[in-house]
């Protein structure tokens, strides 16, 4: 049997952050972690005993909270209007020196407001040559007028959210400015009767949109005619370490639905 030697690139460790400050009445969770080589199979690398300060309009409005599993906790709801940014101090870390006691922080975000949900409905589809048997999930909203409100909807299937990055929706403002947007299709995979659904909208900065964007097309095009070199997107996390991942602001607005009633 012949031997295949792989041509990979050497392997550089990055710090992940993500995390979000936004206007609903929960803790606000960040988590941070270590990236891995890809053919690596070890559980991840988690960070413990950060000092993470959150910054409201410049002024230091708290510290967040190790927990476990490299998740952090702040009891914080953010205000509309108010711009946020984090400051990261990591640990020491004898596992990777190259890391300990360094500083990540993020470009301020603005903690913009979101549209209501206006409407939710669902409807019955045989299968056909387009549709998949199942029902579809709709719903009704609206842009205000001025460009810069960008959307992305989160739906919550009987507690639990989506992973699958191909699954992520997002819109920019300059498709709907000023518009009635009526009748917005939000199924992936059409539901059943029974399921408990709840979405979420939420107002995105124009980078956390293209953060997502880039994430979304980098899925979708995996394994296809169309796949190209993996990159990691554009980040707002600022350090003289590599580091990925993203810290934003966002409001929500919720509606809620169960199928079959």
């Amino acid at each position: 049997m012949d031997t295949i030697e792989l041509d990979v690139k050497s392997y550089e460790a990055m710090v992940v952050v993500n995390g979000e400050i936004n206007n609903l009445d929960e803790i606000q969770l960040l988590r941070l972690s270590i990236t891995q080589p890809y053919f690596q199979s070890s559980q991840k690398i988690i960070i413990e005993n950060a000092v993470i300060d959150l910054y409201e309009d410049e002024v230091l409005i708290g510290s967040y909270n190790y927990t476990q599993d490299g998740e952090y906790k702040l009891s914080h709801k953010g205000k509309i209007g108010s711009s946020y940014k984090l400051e990261i101090k990591l640990p020491e870390m004898p596992d990777h020196p190259g890391f300990s006691s360094k500083v990540i922080s993020s470009k301020s975000e603005k903690l913009e407001p979101v549209s209501e949900i206006t409407g939710i409905s669902y409807e019955f589809k045989p299968e056909s040559l387009v549709f998949e048997e199942g029902y579809y999930l709709f719903i009704d909203t609206y842009d205000p007028k001025g460009k810069g409100n960008n959307y992305r909807w989160k739906v919550k299937v009987n507690g639990e959210f989506s992973n699958d990055p191909r699954q992520i929706m997002v819109v920019e403002d300059n498709r709907l400015d000023g518009n009635l947007i009526t009748g917005l299709d939000l199924t992936y995979d059409p539901f059943q009767e029974g399921d408990e659904i709840v979405v979420y909208q939420q107002s995105i900065s124009n980078t956390f949109y293209q953060y997502l964007f880039d994430i979304y097309m980098q899925a979708l095009t995996q394994e296809s005619f169309f796949d190209s070199p993996a990159y990691n997107p554009k980040s707002n996390l600022i350090s003289d370490i590599p580091v990925v991942g993203y810290f934003n602001a966002s409001a929500y607005h919720t509606a809620g639905i169960i199928i079959g009633e």
